[in-house]
């Protein structure tokens, strides 16, 4: 019997070749898009997850209080991990990993560029990164000692064993390898592929002349602890409350804040990288990628339901004829049901087949490597498979249930005619298709709009052929001078200045800053910009009021300052030119007058508003140099005069060199990203809802095919026709345009609030969203209803 079901099925199916093609390719696709989009959340919520004690391992987050604003950050000062473990005992293990940006590793006559990253002795037993040679507990113990993975053993030493080797880091100090870990999954943040021993940054300080025991000094150090067994977090809220009043409560009092450290899960860091309470974070991304997977996925399923439904109609014949032959209704009701089930069960298979086709490019987009059969994707490929089953068993009862219960006599008389209340369920999921990809076609568009926004605004400095060169190294520093003068004097370069701050990577210093006579609690956090005298000419950074640093005033390199517009509000100056204030870094002050107010200048992302600056010039010590190309030269040649240049005086370190405008463009590649998903899950989303309308456009012609053929007997043109059978469908396409409108006015909007800088989302975003519905659903009806109006009247009316 079973086989019988199937080969009526497979005859069924054959006879409507194209209705069966757009059922089960629109419901493929919906179903590969859902993979694709799963497989990505499912990765990032599944970082730092294969840690044996995660659920108790939290990160230490820290926040400061002021005048009633409260900011949140991740990292914390050097002291804090061990004075915890120390102090409170329900902290089975602390460990400290401080991330350094790249260092110069060089071993015999090679040289490679590499992070570094210094973490606490007990790194390797606190998280799972498995080591394939050396002791876990000892290996980051002593000073001047190492870690790598396997890939950094391979690429650093070939099939030599790298244990006992030595490496000499920047050029300062060597360091000897004595362990060596797997190479780092792919969902974490914590492992690193180079890891120092803290001992050895402790010994750097040390040799610095400064101390560890600096409790308002964050630098990018992070705090991991492990909590004993069945330990509260209200517990250890007040643990750490009477923590920072021992250590940090007098400190902070002076400067006027309220200092505080709070505990993350280690779940969440991927997510909430600056805390769970910064609103800076990853996670609403996230959502927007589920809903924009239950979007495409329910407009599949209507799809498939609308076109199944509208079928059967055309079989209330067979049906009739079924029954008179003997059929019973539970037998139609399997063979309707099958049907449907088999159709879905042929689009799952494909779905699998069109995500392995995409993959690659899913990867590219993404950033990632994704695989589709491992052992944790089974269960959502086993649930999505049941959903295709449900949608088949849905949308097969209509036909099963509704049709196998009429009357054979009443059908084969042609009393058989569609109810008015499924016509508008028909109805209904067409609109709801098309209000889903207008919605879609308008957040692409704002994101994308939003997106060049942020590229092509004026930052309030020229990013424009801007190089940012890496001159940290000691070699680069005590040559820095000499290569700037150098550089100078190359025809393909305008203007050089050294600095602290990387434009477009990060600001060199956050401290406090106070009006002159002022007490400390009055004090502003506020961003500090250390560079030489060509700083802001190198930068085209405009000043409003004042002048800039000169060498003709003897002053300017020691006790003066330029603000930017931010601070001159926050410290509330009327008139900033003259007034005297003082700057804490927390190891000495700095006291001195403001020459100059320099426009607002974004150094950062556009999602942040500007923060308070202030600019001071220094002799020496800068870690940057910002190098201004001249306009309209060969960008090849000037980068290859300046690797001259510093290859010249600095031979045991590479240059290390990156664009501003590249570096700031990195900053939002997660808009990016969601760009580029929009814009290619909208397009989907409108093919699989026109593939739905052309199949409804088709069956509705059969259906109206001895009305067609009247209406041209009585004279109506083609044109007439034509206007007939689209008139229904663009109707419905309208409505959903008017639904649309409003929901994706409310949700972009809601999207925008979470930028400092954004645009409006305004009316021609709606129109062009609309027009683009509008024409494809026009053109998807109009090719059928002109097949169906240029069709011979006479053919049509024998054949009815």
């Amino acid at each position: 019997m079973l086989k019988h079901y199937f080969r009526v099925a497979l005859r069924h199916l054959r006879r409507q070749q194209v209705i069966t093609v757009i059922n089960i390719l629109g419901l493929a696709i919906g179903m590969a898009c859902c993979m694709l989009i799963v497989l990505f959340v499912r990765n990032e919520y599944g970082f730092d997850n294969f840690h044996p004690n995660g659920n108790n391992i939290y990160r230490v987050t820290n926040s400061f209080t002021k005048a009633g604003e409260t900011n949140y950050g991740s990292n914390t000062q050097w002291p804090v991990a061990p004075y915890l473990k120390n102090e409170i005992s329900d902290i089975k293990a602390s460990v400290r990993i401080m991330n350094m940006g790249t260092a110069l590793y060089t071993f015999q006559d090679k040289q490679y560029v590499d992070p570094v990253a210094y973490a606490d002795a007990g790194f390797f037993t606190l998280f799972n990164f498995p080591l394939v040679k050396g002791n876990a507990a000892t290996a980051l113990q002593d000073p001047y000692t190492m870690v790598v993975t396997e890939k950094i053993a391979k690429k650093y030493f070939g099939n030599n064993d790298p244990i006992g080797k030595i490496l000499k880091v920047d050029n300062q100090f060597d360091c000897r390898i004595t362990a060596v870990a797997k190479d780092l999954p792919l969902n974490t943040d914590i492992g690193k592929d180079i890891v120092l021993s803290y001992a050895t940054f402790e010994q750097l300080v040390k040799k610095d002349g400064s101390s560890m025991e600096q409790w308002y000094n964050f630098n990018d150090n992070t705090t991991f602890i492990q909590l004993a067994d069945g330990v509260s977090l209200h517990k250890m809220e007040t643990q750490l409350q009477g923590f920072t009043d021992r250590h940090v409560k007098a400190i902070a009092s002076s400067l006027g804040e309220v200092f505080g450290l709070d505990l993350q899960p280690l779940a969440n860091i991927h997510l909430h990288p600056y805390g769970d309470k910064n609103k800076q974070d990853n996670a609403y991304l996230l959502y927007i990628y589920i809903v924009i997977a239950i979007v495409i996925i329910l407009i599949a399923c209507f799809n498939f339901m609308n076109l199944i439904t509208a079928r059967a109609n055309e079989r209330a014949i067979e049906v009739g004829v079924r029954k008179v032959m003997g059929s019973e209704r539970r037998q139609l009701v399997i063979q309707f049901m099958s049907e449907a089930v088999l159709l879905t069960t042929i689009s799952f298979v494909l779905a699998i087949l069109l995500a392995l086709l995409f993959m690659p490019w899913f990867d590219k987009i993404t950033g990632k490597e994704f695989e589709l059969f491992t052992w944790s994707n089974l269960p959502f490929l086993g649930y999505l498979f049941a959903m295709s089953i449900v949608v088949g068993l849905l949308s097969g009862s209509y036909p099963a249930l509704y049709l196998s219960g009429f009357l054979p006599v009443a059908v084969l008389k042609g009393g058989f005619k569609t109810a008015g209340s499924r016509v508008w369920i028909r109805k209904t999921l067409v609109i709801a298709q098309f209000s889903i990809a207008i919605i879609l076609i308008v957040a692409t568009i704002v994101v994308y709009s939003q997106l060049r926004y942020w590229q092509n605004k004026y930052l309030g400095f020229d990013k424009e052929r801007l190089v940012t060169v890496n001159i940290s190294s000691e070699s680069a520093k005590k040559a820095a001078k000499v290569i700037k003068e150098e550089l100078l004097r190359q025809q393909g370069i305008q203007q050089v200045t050294m600095s602290n701050t990387a434009m477009g990577r990060y600001v060199g210093a956050v401290n406090p800053v106070v009006k002159e006579g002022d007490s400390e609690d009055k004090s502003i956090v506020t961003s500090v910009i250390i560079g030489d005298f060509d700083l802001l000419k190198t930068l085209d950074i405009k000043l409003t009021k004042g002048r800039d640093f000169s060498t003709g005033f003897a002053t300017d390199s020691n006790n003066s300052f330029i603000v930017n517009e931010a601070m001159v509000k926050a410290m509330n100056m009327h008139d900033p030119i003259g007034q005297r204030i003082k700057w804490l870094p927390g190891f000495t002050e700095r006291k001195g007058e403001i020459i100059g107010v320099a426009k607002d200048f974004n150094y950062s992302t556009l999602t942040n508003p500007v923060s308070p600056a202030i600019y001071i010039v220094q002799d020496g010590g800068f870690s940057v140099m910002s190098i201004r190309l001249s306009k309209g030269g060969d960008l090849t040649k000037q980068v290859a005069d300046i690797e001259k240049v510093w290859k010249k005086y600095v031979t045991d370190y590479p240059l290390s060199y990156s664009f501003v405008a590249d570096d700031l463009a990195r900053q939002y590649i997660n808009q990016d990203r969601l760009a580029s998903l929009f814009g290619t899950f909208s397009m989907l989303a409108i093919v699989i809802a026109c593939m739905g309308l052309f199949g409804l456009s088709i069956l509705i012609a059969r259906q109206r095919t001895k009305e067609i053929g009247i209406r041209k007997v009585l004279g109506a043109s083609t044109t007439n026709i034509t206007r007939l059978l689209s008139q229904d469908f663009m109707q419905l396409v309208l409505i959903a345009l008017l639904i649309a409108v409003p929901v994706s006015w409310y949700l972009m909007n809601q999207w925008l609030q979470d930028f400092a800088y954004r645009i409006d989302v305004e009316w021609w975003m709606f129109v062009i969203a609309g027009f683009m519905a509008m024409i494809i659903a026009l053109f998807t009806i109009s090719f059928q209803s002109v097949k169906a109006a240029l069709n011979n009247p006479i053919k049509s009316l024998r054949t009815e």
